[in-house]
């Protein structure tokens, strides 16, 4: 199935389009391997239910769309990659756990 627009990420300056799921689970094995963290897996395991039928591929490519956000390797109309502010410590606490500093 076909996203529609296809999502354009940058890695190593190298601009490629993912145009369905499989175009992402490919992009996803070829990640590297000390940057794979949670979000990395989510979205792999997101286009692997997909692929399985198990969800559907336009929330899949929503997961991996947030994934590439997050890696600050999605590239917005054809430009350079967007890079995201780095967040601080307290802005990655849940709300609750925050405190008020003095």
């Amino acid at each position: 199935m076909k996203t529609g627009v296809p999502l354009k990420v940058s890695l190593d300056g190298h601009v490629e389009e993912i145009e369905n799921v499989s175009d992402a689970a490919d992009f996803l094995q070829r990640w590297p391997i000390e940057r794979r963290g949670h979000v990395y897996r989510s979205a792999l395991n997101a286009c692997s239910a997909a692929i399985a039928a198990q969800i559907s591929q336009s929330d899949a490519i929503k997961v991996f769309t947030g994934f590439a956000r997050v890696a600050g390797i999605l590239v917005a109309g054809g430009g350079p990659a967007t890079m995201l502010e780095k967040r601080t410590v307290q802005s990655r606490l849940p709300k609750q756990g925050r405190q008020i500093p003095k």
